[in-house]
């Protein structure tokens, strides 16, 4: 879309649906509405607000898109299903090339998994070799009994393609796209409870609306104080190799127990760790920020290292050189909530919000947003809006919930409850 220097048109306040952040949840949110806006030949129009909204500034423009559905939270396994039955439905948005863990104690896992409808199995030692050629140091599995745990339905989502692909979908339904920088909201003199207006100032100039939704991930404390504690920003490594011949699909592999894992990308592999403690990124610096690229920690060197142990030796090697020095690496900004929940649904009259949202769980977040704003879903979604209402944590201490959020950034498989 072409720069703009000032507002173009737009509908009556009542009829604005305004959304902030055009990352894949904002993108999608946008999609969802107008589609159904547009079949309901409804007077209420969609405008998606980001600073720059094709280059994807945000989380979205680095997430590796490994979308596993099974997780120990029932909440975030069914979001997560709701969003591949999304991403399938958009032409080079989802590679269903399946999920790999590698270890040990699997076999509770891969029956819970079974239990909730998706499909797993158990693999022994040269099953997950065959799956997995050149990923994975035959000396780190184990020889008797199951070394693995698959899931077929599994696989990568390639994060800008669908958030570019439900952009079009938007503005072919009547959907505004602005590039602008929101830099306050406030609700007017006029504002009431059953009458709610915020004002947006952006760089383009004023947006007053009725109807407000924020999907700004790391930035989200930024416009509204309130997420300070409860979306927390934290450093995160992660690096690829030197460029090589396309090849055939390979799952997206992790390995548990050591919080490290790995996907082909294609023409380049990728490797990535959660393996040291949490590194929050202050507000002051997120806020000076104009992408979700933090700079680079010294530490991070050795955790990639000790994630490159994991990988035959000639695959380590593809990461640590490259002509004129290391491999690409890079620290990718993402929040982190006090529960390994995302921030879904109302957080006032006329605000909503969908934030702290990974990838994996993006379109289901933004089908249940969508249901909220129209007065729609169905009552079996009631505990799932219950689980993720952005004011859940209200009236506990904020150093507890900073805390609680950074102890997360590690429990990736929930497994602490």
């Amino acid at each position: 879309m072409s720069a703009s220097t000032q507002l173009p048109d737009l509908p009556p306040v009542q009829d604005r649906i305004v959304i902030i952040g055009s990352g894949i949840v904002g993108s999608c949110l946008a999609s969802i509405l107008s589609t159904r806006l547009a079949a309901s030949s409804s007077s209420r129009k969609v405008i998606l607000v980001d600073r720059d909204i094709h280059s994807l500034p945000g989380s979205t423009g680095h997430a590796p898109g490994f979308v596993g559905q099974y997780n120990s939270l029932p909440v975030l396994t069914e979001l997560a299903k709701r969003s591949v039955k999304h991403y399938l439905g958009i032409e080079g948005g989802f590679q269903q090339v399946g999920g790999l863990e590698v270890g040990t104690g699997l076999e509770g896992r891969c029956e819970d998994a079974k239990k909730v409808g998706l499909e797993a199995k158990l693999l022994d030692k040269q099953q997950v070799l065959d799956l997995a050629p050149g990923f994975v140091r035959p000396d780190t599995l184990a020889n008797d009994g199951p070394a693995g745990l698959f899931f077929p339905l599994d696989g990568t989502a390639n994060a800008k393609a669908i958030s570019h692909n439900q952009q079009s979908v938007a503005k072919a339904n009547g959907a505004i796209l602005l590039n602008a920088d929101v830099t306050t909201i406030t609700p007017t003199s006029t504002s009431t409870s059953s009458h709610p207006r915020y004002v947006l100032e952006t760089t383009l100039g004023q947006i007053e609306t009725s109807t407000l939704v924020l999907c700004t991930g790391i930035w989200a404390s930024q416009l509204l104080p309130s997420f300070r504690e409860t979306v927390v920003s934290v450093s995160h490594p992660y690096s690829y190799s030197i460029e090589h011949a396309s090849r055939s699909k390979t799952p997206f592999i992790r390995w548990p127990a050591s919080h490290v894992y790995a996907r082909d990308h294609g023409t380049a592999d990728g490797l990535g760790s959660y393996n040291h403690d949490p590194i929050k990124v202050s507000s002051e610096e997120i806020a000076s920020s104009k992408s979700a690229y933090g700079r680079w920690e010294d530490s991070f060197d050795q955790v990639l290292r000790d994630g490159y142990d994991l990988l035959p030796d000639d695959k380590a090697a593809t990461f640590q050189l490259k002509e004129g020095g290391q491999a690409h690496r890079f620290n990718g900004i993402f929040s982190v909530t006090p529960d390994g929940l995302p921030l879904v649904g109302q957080d006032g009259n006329g605000l909503y919000a969908g934030v702290g949202v990974w990838v994996t769980h993006a379109a289901g977040s933004a089908g249940l947003l969508a249901d909220m704003i129209l007065g729609e879903g169905t009552a079996g979604d009631e505990e799932l809006r219950k689980a993720l209402d952005p004011r859940r944590f209200d009236g506990l201490e904020p150093q507890q919930l900073e805390k609680r959020a950074l102890g997360k950034y590690n429990d990736i498989y929930n497994k602490e409850g």
